[in-house]
């Protein structure tokens, strides 16, 4: 046994390194998250593991979200719904005991972010071939949107590169510095992620590229004291978008389509299946929900069953079609958990951006406004892609303030 624990503290974060460098793909990584577990309640020091956890104010705010989610089992007609909205949120009590109970050296915690950069970019080389070979055989479409996103949604996979980008921008100057030709690695990582961004046409992956990349970029330019350059590099970037627009302008069609159903959102009709059009139907009958069950919601499980009500009365037929959920995390859990719900979900997200300011995590501070972004578009704790990323990188990044690791390789 003592051999075991002996092996476990010396390798076991090459589990978290493993799910980090998994995410990507989509898989099932509930094995993993078992092994680990039960390596954590075995082999580890499980009390000292424990207070550690206790010590931590935001472990208490993820476990109280898992909670109020049991609880609404009991609340729930629908249990079936009941018991798969626990399932979902385990995670929620699993990565709070699991990173905040560890005490990984600098090089363990740097592995794991470069380990979930690693496997972004072996996804896009992946999608990119695979686009490739698709359209040698006639599929036009295999460069664009959910064709070239194989494993998850193009919206979840372009909020994973635009956080793997910000990664390689912040911490790859230092952390890799020993390699021979960093930056030309870095160019070439860079120049994969914003092509894929691109390809998978996600509005908001768009959108968060184009506001958090450039805005990082700038601050750490004006750090090194390259103030007039920010201003090269601002027209850069704007002749780069004005010329993509000019030359592919398809994965713009999307922001511009939107764009004009948002001008016209009083007279959109409710048979409309478009997913701008069909988001602000279902925000609206949202609201209606939240008003009639303020406080305490109506539970996970039959937030859906809600919604799809909602949908059937307004002869909202686009949505219903699909049983759309809210997309928008921030509604979603209002419905079923009410208020408290919803103000731990803001904890989460514009309190841990205010918390990372405070701490000048800067790294949690873009995470925040990354999650904050889509959260408003999707409810990503409602789909695996969404849910694992956050919790697993939200415990990391609050666990461990990455800019004050050392700059060891």
């Amino acid at each position: 046994m003592r051999k075991l624990r002996a092996t476990y503290h010396l390798y076991g974060y090459h589990l978290p390194l493993l799910i980090a460098f998994l995410l990507p793909f989509g898989l099932n990584y509930s094995p993993l998250i078992i092994l680990w577990s039960l390596s954590f309640f075995v082999l580890d020091d499980f009390k000292t593991g424990l207070r550690k956890v206790l010590s931590n104010g935001w472990s208490f705010l993820l476990l109280t979200f898992f909670m109020i989610h049991v609880a609404g089992y009991f609340f729930a007609d629908n249990k079936a719904e009941a018991i798969t909205a626990i399932e979902i949120k385990l995670c929620f009590l699993a990565f709070p005991l699991l990173i905040y109970s560890s005490s990984y050296e600098n090089l363990q915690v740097k592995k794991v972010f470069i380990s979930f950069v690693s496997g972004c970019v072996l996804v896009c080389l992946f999608y990119l071939f695979r686009a490739g070979f698709l359209y040698f055989f006639n599929d036009v479409n295999a460069f664009y949107y959910t064709e070239f996103s194989f494993f998850m949604h193009p919206g979840y996979f372009s909020m994973y590169l635009v956080f793997a980008q910000l990664i390689v921008i912040m911490f790859y100057p230092a952390w890799l510095r020993h390699l021979s030709n960093l930056n030309v690695k870095i160019g070439f990582i860079s120049i994969l992620f914003i092509t894929c961004i691109f390809l998978c046409s996600s509005k908001m992956g768009l959108l968060s590229a184009l506001l958090l990349i450039p805005i990082t970029i700038s601050i750490l330019l004006f750090r090194l004291g390259y103030k007039k350059f920010i201003v090269f590099f601002a027209s850069a970037v704007l002749l780069t978008i004005m010329f993509s627009y000019q030359f592919f302008p398809k994965p713009f069609e999307r922001i511009t389509q939107a764009v004009r159903v948002t001008s016209s959102a009083k007279s959109i009709d409710k048979a409309d299946g478009e997913s701008t059009a069909v988001r602000i139907l279902i925000w609206r009958e949202s609201l209606k929900i939240i008003k009639e069950n303020f406080i305490f919601g109506t539970s996970p499980g039959d937030a859906n069953d809600a919604l799809v009500q909602a949908y059937t009365t307004e002869g909202m037929t686009g949505a219903l079609e699909k049983k759309l959920n809210a997309h928008n995390q921030f509604l979603q859990t209002f419905i079923g958990t009410g208020l408290i719900g919803f103000i731990l979900l803001w904890l989460f997200t514009f309190g841990a951006f205010i918390y990372a300011i405070i701490k000048k995590n800067f790294a949690l501070s873009l995470f925040s406004i990354l999650i904050i972004l889509n959260f408003l578009i999707e409810s990503m704790l409602q789909a695996q892609a969404g849910f694992l990323f956050f919790v697993f990188f939200f415990c990391f990044l609050t666990r461990y303030n990455v800019h004050k690791l050392n700059t060891e390789a």
